[in-house]
C-alpha cells in the first residue's frame, strides 16, 4: 500500500470508530433507559427534625409512593413492599397517579394489601391521572376505604398521632384550601407534627397567607424529569412549577418532591431511577 493511500485510510477508520462508539453508547443508554432503570428502585433516607416532637413519635418513619401508574405488581412494587417492611415504616402516603384506568384498581388492591400486610397505615391523595381517568373522588374514596386506606381530598386526619392534611390535585383537580384549613383547624390540638400531602408541587406556591406552616410537605408529579441529561431535567409536566425533585423551602414549610416510582407517556427512565423516600422524625 502506498503512503498516500494509507493517509486517506486513517481518517476513514477514525470516523468509523467514532460511529461505532456512538452507536454503542446510544445502545447502552437505551438499554439502561428501557430495561434497567425503570425496575431499579432507589430508597432515599431523610431525617426530619420536628421541634417539640412528642417522645412517642421520636423515630417515627413514613414513606412516600407517588406516580406509580400501576400496571402490575412488578419488581419495583415488590421492592417497595420489602423496603417498607425492612425499614419498619409506620405510615405510607400515596400521593397520586396510581390508577389511570379502571383496570388499575385490581393492581392497587394488591399493592395496598401487601403494604397493609407489613404493618403500614395508608393515606392517599388524588393525582391528575385519577381525574383524567374519570374516577369520582367519592367513589374512589370508598374503594380506598375498602382497601384499608384513607383518601384525603381537601381534609385532614390524625394517623398514629400525626396530623395529615391532603389536598385535591392542583393541576387537574379543584383544590379547596378553605376546606383543608377548616379541617386542619379542628385537629389543631389533636397531634403533632403536621404533614401536608398534595400531588402537583406548584400547589406549594398557592397556599393562602393564613395557612400554617407544616413540618413536612410532600408532592410528586414531576417524575424528577424521568429522562435527564446529567442533573438537568429538560421536561417536567405542567403543574410542576419551579420544582423537579428533592427538598425545597416553600411557603408551606420544608417540602420534598419525589421522583416517583412509575413512568408516564414513555416507559423509560434515564439518570432518574424510581424512588421511595423514607422520612424519620426526630427532635
Amino acid at each position: 500500500m502506498d503512503p498516500d493511500h494509507r493517509q486517506e485510510l486513517k481518517p476513514r477508520l477514525g470516523r468509523r470508530r467514532l460511529l461505532f462508539g456512538a452507536a454503542a453508547a446510544a445502545g447502552g443508554a437505551a438499554l439502561d433507559a428501557f430495561a434497567v432503570e425503570p425496575a431499579w428502585l432507589s430508597v432515599s433516607q431523610h431525617a426530619v427534625r420536628v421541634p417539640g416532637l412528642p417522645r412517642a413519635l421520636d423515630g417515627f418513619k413514613l414513606a412516600q409512593i407517588t406516580d406509580a401508574h400501576l400496571r402490575r405488581v412488578g419488581r419495583v412494587e415488590q421492592a417497595i413492599v420489602e423496603s417498607v417492611r425492612r425499614e419498619q415504616v409506620q405510615l405510607v402516603v400515596l400521593t397520586g397517579d396510581f390508577v389511570d384506568r379502571p383496570a388499575g384498581l385490581g393492581v392497587l388492591a394488591e399493592l395496598c394489601s401487601a403494604l397493609r400486610g407489613v404493618g403500614a397505615e395508608l393515606v392517599a391523595t388524588l393525582g391528575n391521572w385519577e381525574h383524567w381517568a374519570g374516577f369520582l373522588p367519592l367513589a374512589l374514596a370508598k374503594e380506598y376505604e375498602r382497601l384499608g386506606a384513607r383518601l384525603l381530598v381537601d381534609e385532614a386526619v390524625v394517623v398514629r398521632g400525626v396530623v395529615v392534611a391532603g389536598t385535591d390535585d392542583g393541576y387537574a383537580g379543584a383544590p379547596r384550601w378553605d376546606r383543608t384549613l377548616s379541617s386542619l383547624d379542628t385537629l389543631s390540638r389533636a397531634g403533632t407534627p403536621r404533614l401536608l400531602l398534595t400531588h402537583s408541587p406548584a400547589m406549594f406556591d398557592r397556599v393562602p397567607p393564613e395557612a400554617p406552616r407544616f413540618d413536612l410537605a410532600l408532592a410528586g408529579h414531576t417524575h424528577g424529569g424521568q429522562l435527564r441529561v446529567g442533573s438537568f431535567a429538560p421536561l417536567v409536566p405542567p403543574g410542576s412549577g419551579r420544582y423537579v425533585d428533592g427538598f425545597y423551602d416553600t411557603p408551606v414549610g420544608r417540602a420534598y418532591v419525589s421522583r416517583g416510582t412509575g413512568t408516564s407517556i414513555i416507559d423509560a427512565r434515564f439518570l432518574c431511577r424510581p424512588e421511595l423516600p423514607v422520612f424519620k422524625l426526630g427532635v
